[in-house]
């Protein structure tokens, strides 16, 4: 009787046993996860790097610009891109403090949530400043019917679509951090 339940008991744990992962498995998905997490950190630099030339750019635009934005605008403008600035060096601060080493799952996940939620307040706010101030710009007076009108137009889309290919690509990498035993 008691060898029956014996065997009984192994079956019913025997695929529970199976399906752990061993240490070495557990170690390639934890350097995987490292590489994705250094990728994310390139990705941030590279953000933080773009988003400064774009700052020092646009501040000293009065002097090499022929397009010369009215001073209020690019105040708003520079703000704006400094704040985003300060948002990235955030991010990365943040993605940095991830141990994947000691953390549980858990605490990666709510520290991806956290990166999510701040990259996506970011993108919101600025988008909802530049987005009317850059179509706002292209009816003044000084903009209307002219080729700075449809140059100003042409660089807001492709610099959204731009920013939104990359945004994707980002919250994709985020998101393998996370689900990569599921792949």
């Amino acid at each position: 009787m008691e060898l029956d339940e014996l065997r009984q008991t192994w079956k019913s744990v025997k695929s529970h046993i199976d399906s752990h992962i061993s240490d070495d498995d557990a170690n390639k998905i934890k350097v995987a996860k490292n590489d994705i997490k250094s990728r994310l950190l390139k990705r941030a630099q590279w953000d933080g790097v773009f988003s400064i030339i774009c700052l020092i750019l646009m501040a000293l635009s009065p002097f090499w610009s022929p397009m010369k934005f009215p001073y209020w605008w690019l105040t708003i403008f520079c703000l704006t891109l400094f704040i985003a600035t300060l948002y990235g060096i955030r991010i990365y601060c943040t993605i940095k403090t991830i141990n994947l080493w000691d953390y549980t799952n858990k605490d990666i996940l709510m520290t991806i949530i956290s990166v999510k939620k701040l990259y996506r307040n970011i993108e919101l706010a600025t988008a909802s400043v530049i987005i009317p101030l850059l179509i706002w710009l292209s009816l003044t007076p000084m903009f209307i019917n002219t080729w700075r009108m449809i140059f100003a137009w042409g660089l807001t889309i492709l610099g959204f679509g731009l920013e939104y290919l990359w945004y994707q690509s980002n919250i994709k990498q985020i998101n393998n951090l996370v689900n990569w035993e599921q792949e």
